[in-house]
């Protein structure tokens, strides 16, 4: 059976040092090991021993005890349970793009069945599958960050729902059929009875955000389960805004990331190792 985790060791060490701006041979020199090996850890073709893992995690500024668990596939987040009084009801829809699965979701308020749609990746059609299967009412769609693999579906899916779309107003525009509805940091929408706020989160785009509702909050590619996203604008503000606007939530509140399994604000501040 292969590990749950989006990002394995390998990843991990290869984006702190993309993120960091560092070269194979500066990493490789201070961790005593050689630019080929390093190389084959990030591709996976060569494991790593504790005292390398431990260095490395030094070198690169990353918790070694969260890192080694993870190394050793010795940790993996707990799934979530349903509870029958939630107000809400998440429904994960994912799907292979480009080889590697995508999460779409639906937010559902119970009281009312209105219903979200965060994300919508490269499979309309199985979005609008699942919200033919269930008595709910979409009333919005909203974007975590405008990568194709999160909103090729989109104008397919605001066709059919007539639903109004909502992204960060620092994120570039993806193709749509209808004009976007901006929002920034600390905004508020409503899904049924629910209130859905807006926070940053960017780093792996420009105007990466997350979408919180009561005790979940879905964080598109911010922040992974034992990893963050790749950090194709900075690092340090995905770190910051991550530490500052999510795990600054209580330590229930459940995490949904655009890959990989969903997590908690707890296991991430326990596992980890970029915080």
């Amino acid at each position: 059976m292969a590990y749950a985790l989006e990002d394995e060791f390998g990843d991990i060490i290869g984006k702190a040092r993309r993120g960091q701006d560092l070269s194979h041979s500066q990493i490789a020199t201070a961790a005593g090991i050689t630019g080929t090996e390093l190389s084959r850890m990030e591709q996976y073709t060569l494991k790593p021993t504790e005292t390398q893992v431990l260095r490395l995690a030094e070198v690169l500024n990353l918790d070694g005890t969260k890192l080694l668990d993870i190394a050793t596939e010795a940790w993996a987040p707990e799934p979530p349970q349903q509870i029958s009084t939630s107000p809400l009801e998440v429904i994960t829809i994912s799907a292979p793009v480009g080889g590697w699965p995508v999460n779409a979701y639906l937010l559902i308020c119970q009281a009312t069945h209105a219903a979200a749609i965060v994300d919508t990746a490269a499979h309309p059609d199985l979005i609008l599958e699942q919200l033919a299967a269930r008595p709910v009412k979409p009333t919005a769609i909203l974007l975590t960050h405008a990568h194709s693999d999160h909103t090729d579906g989109l104008p397919k899916i605001q066709t059919a729902t007539g639903c109004e779309t909502y992204i960060h107003t620092d994120e570039p525009k993806p193709r749509s059929e209808t004009r976007l509805r901006e929002v920034a940091h600390g905004d508020t929408l409503t899904v049924g009875e629910l209130t859905v706020t807006v926070v940053n989160t960017p780093g792996h785009t420009p105007g990466g955000c997350s979408f919180i509702a009561e005790n979940v909050a879905f964080v598109g590619d911010a922040i992974f389960a034992g990893s963050v996203g790749g950090p194709n604008i900075s690092l340090q503000d995905e770190i910051d805004s991550v530490r500052d606007n999510l795990l600054s939530l209580p330590d229930g509140v459940r995490l949904f990331p655009g890959h990989g399994p969903s997590t908690t604000v707890g296991e991430e501040k326990a596992h980890n190792p970029f915080f």
